[in-house]
């Protein structure tokens, strides 16, 4: 007597490294698309690079003759993806309270779309840098607060980032940590050292984005927001 046929699930280190190549190509691609768009910034012979890192603003202050489109080219491409992050994470965080999701699922996307639309605005309006020190706020006072919104941010979501992709938070967390720690230390419009500081900060931008963009897709399109 013969026997129905049994199903048998795929070995499970199969099923691993099927769900690990989505998670490399983004990993992957987070580094690779950055550096080569820093890498032809560098490398083409038709624009000073240093004013296309700088802020627009700063780039016009200290070139010899203003104004030119080019000016903080990659800059602006940094606040264009601050702010495509913060507004995925705010939709996802409204999607969320709508369908009545997990109140800790929902303050994740929340807080993770309100503070990078307030590092959207800084970068934007030169909060640390000119505005709040015009009102008396030291600008090492703000970028220290940053850093311990960053910090307690990836205290209080480290379950969420565990879950998603930490490697990729942590890159993003230590370019821009990069980035700051020039920028402090330094304070320097030497054209190596923006390359470093702007080259850091684009990347761990960059990376910011994927890791927000793909755990907001995850969260929507499976069953972790129930």
């Amino acid at each position: 007597m013969s026997q129905a046929p049994s199903s048998v699930s795929p070995p499970r280190h199969a099923a691993i490294t099927a769900d690990a190549w989505p998670v490399w190509s983004v990993r992957i691609a987070s580094l690779l698309l950055p550096s080569a768009l820093i890498a032809a910034v560098l490398l083409q012979p038709y624009a000073d690079p240093k004013l296309m890192f700088l802020d627009a603003l700063a780039a016009a202050e200290f070139a010899p003759a203003c104004c030119r489109p080019y000016f903080g080219f990659v800059s602006m491409l940094g606040i264009m993806l601050w702010v495509t992050t913060a507004a995925v994470c705010l939709f996802t965080a409204l999607i969320l309270v709508c369908t009545g999701a997990r109140r800790g699922t929902f303050l994740f996307a929340l807080f993770a779309g309100l503070f990078t639309g307030w590092l959207a605005l800084d970068d934007a309006f030169l909060l640390h840098e000119v505005i709040l020190p015009e009102f008396g706020v030291p600008q090492n006072a703000v970028l220290a607060t940053i850093a311990l919104l960053a910090a307690g941010y990836a205290l209080v979501a480290r379950r969420r980032v565990l879950a998603s992709d930490p490697l990729l938070f942590l890159t993003a967390g230590a370019a821009l940590a990069t980035s700051m720690a020039v920028d402090t230390i330094f304070h320097s419009l030497d054209a190596h050292l923006v390359y470093l500081e702007d080259g850091a900060k684009f990347i761990g931008i960059f990376c910011w984005t994927t890791f927000h963009v793909s755990t907001m897709a995850r969260i929507l399109l499976t069953d972790e927001k129930s």
